[in-house]
């Protein structure tokens, strides 16, 4: 997969009333048909080796390879304790299959599977919940809802963004609902694209008037 790259520019007013609401930039990636997961959060104020975003902002998006795990749910042991389980991470590559045995360990990664998809070979019983991560550990999509079944679990992640503005998260954590004003973006493998916050609050193609 080639480098990618987004670039976001947001309009000086824009910046100003980002800030004052004190609004994060997000950026998340389509995986299995749905964004769940905070891919990148830039803040409102920069912080050591975190910095804030500004008038020019590029995302560069190169995914040569990528993690899975998976997690299982919270179970309530006694009243103010609960415990949680979860796997080791396991690198791996599209078009390569794994399994995830019956004692939560993930064996030999094969290169047997289709070019565009990741494949986990489940055996772990009790709906674990795939994790799929970019290749530095940060989660890209958590299956949040059913879990993995007995069988076989496909990841497909698709080089489709989303980015907007809204109310501080951390990259890594479970997207919020009340999302509004989204900026969705399609690339291909060594594609650039260039998109603008504008003045009056709506995202436009291409970088700002000069």
């Amino acid at each position: 997969m080639s480098d990618e790259q987004l670039t976001v520019y947001i309009d000086p007013d824009q910046i100003k009333a980002q800030k004052d609401n004190k609004y994060d930039l997000f950026l998340a990636k389509k995986v299995n048909g749905q964004f769940t997961v905070v891919w990148q959060s830039k803040g409102a104020q920069a912080a050591a080796n975190k910095p804030s975003y500004e008038y020019q902002n590029k995302f560069d998006l190169s995914v040569l390879s990528f993690c899975v795990n998976y997690v299982n749910n919270p179970v309530d042991l006694s009243a103010g304790s609960s415990f949680t389980s979860s796997g080791q991470k396991q690198s791996i590559e599209l078009g390569q299959t794994v399994i995830l045995n019956a004692d939560g360990l993930f064996e030999t990664v094969q290169s047997d599977g289709k070019s565009t998809e990741i494949v986990i070979h489940n055996q772990l019983q009790a709906n674990p919940h795939e994790v799929l991560m970019d290749q530095d550990g940060n989660p890209i999509f958590v299956n949040t809802t059913s879990g993995m079944d007995v069988g076989d679990a496909t990841l497909t992640p698709i080089d489709t963004y989303q980015v907007w503005f809204g109310s501080q998260q951390d990259t890594g954590t479970i997207i919020a609902d009340n999302r509004s004003n989204i900026k969705e973006v399609q690339l291909e493998g060594g594609q650039t694209k260039i998109i603008t916050y504008t003045a009056d609050g709506t995202w436009a193609d291409g970088a700002p008037a000069s």
